[in-house]
């Protein structure tokens, strides 16, 4: 009958779903090339524990329906199982004194996967009628609150993501929030404040305040701005030095997840006088790598601006960093 197919074929579903997660997590991860993915390298083992609860699940039902005729003791054999098996594994690798809470988060996202099986299956309804209405919608919202719970490092990563991808063609924007996980500082200090007075373009208005140490090569990298700048021509740059004199400012991009070597990169020299600067680069300028190979427009993996010269201590405010066409 149909009724008896779509149960069975729903909470399967969970079961496909976190065999995708999984796969993903394990061999599609290993080295992971950005913020999403090296958030899901970590919660790798949420979802193998969450994987490993279905997979009882269904063995315990296909190979112990002999012995176990009620089909709640197959769920309670998973949760029990789970368990037994996040707490060997604590045991043998030991607590990562990174993610002290690993096991609690591990169990709880398995019986999070077990609880959205189980309100999925129309075969515990059938067997206790009580799993009926809003019971069974009770412990689908729990199922779905736990492995939400579990995952919950995934939530400010994906706004971030969405932030980014909301901003665009501003590409880099130091002052806002969804900029925070994707930046790197090297021997300097950014901090969020109001522009100059001296500055009318953006006077006590928001903009990152870059704090140098004066040493060559301080300053700030910018992982994983927008990538595809095919289809512009420039990239504009509003910057405002308090320095008392010029000061040469490289700025760096590349267009790799691994680390490229000076040949390979495209730097690009900016003299910064003091008070305001606008940049209005050409990218066919700015694109241009010394090794003399093309650099991807569409592959754009990191923007960094770092000093090229020692300098004394100076504030770098900087306003949004976009592209645009001519």
């Amino acid at each position: 009958m149909r009724g008896s197919r779509r149960g069975p074929g729903a909470r399967l579903m969970v079961l496909y779903g976190a065999i995708v997660l999984f796969l993903l997590a394990l061999f599609g991860l290993a080295k992971p090339r950005g913020l999403l993915e090296e958030t899901l390298r970590d919660l790798r083992h949420i979802f193998f524990f969450g994987f490993a609860a279905l997979i009882i699940l269904e063995m315990t039902a296909l190979i112990g329906r002999r012995w176990i005729r009620k089909r709640s003791l197959y769920y309670a054999v998973a949760v029990l199982s789970v368990l037994a098996l996040v707490f060997g594994y604590e045991i043998v690798t030991g607590t990562d004194p990174e993610f002290p809470v690993r096991g609690v988060y591990s169990f709880l996202g398995a019986f999070g996967f077990l609880a959205l099986s189980a309100a999925l299956d129309r075969g515990l309804k059938r067997e206790h009628t009580w799993l009926r209405g809003w019971p069974r919608r009770s412990i689908g919202v729990l199922g779905a609150l736990l492995v939400a719970g579990a995952l919950n490092p995934l939530g400010p990563v994906l706004a971030s993501y969405a932030g980014r991808a909301g901003a665009f063609p501003v590409v880099v924007d130091l002052a806002s929030t969804w900029q925070e996980p994707f930046i790197e500082m090297h021997d300097a200090e950014l901090f969020v404040g109001k522009g100059p007075d001296e500055w009318p373009r953006r006077a006590g208005r928001r903009v990152a305040l870059l704090l140098p140490d004066g040493t060559p090569g301080s300053g700030v990298m910018v992982h994983e701005p927008f990538k595809d700048w095919s289809g512009f021509s420039v990239l504009v740059l509003n910057v405002y030095s308090t320095a008392a004199h010029p000061v040469r400012v490289n700025l760096r991009l590349e267009d790799s997840s691994r680390l490229l070597p000076p040949e390979e990169r495209a730097e690009y020299l900016l003299r910064v006088t003091p008070g305001a600067n606008d940049f209005y680069i050409p990218l066919d300028a700015l694109l241009s790598v010394p090794s003399g190979r093309e650099f991807r427009r569409d592959a754009v993996r990191r923007l960094g601006l770092f000093l090229a010269e020692p300098a004394p201590p100076f504030r770098l405010y900087v306003h949004r960093i976009r592209i645009a066409e001519e």
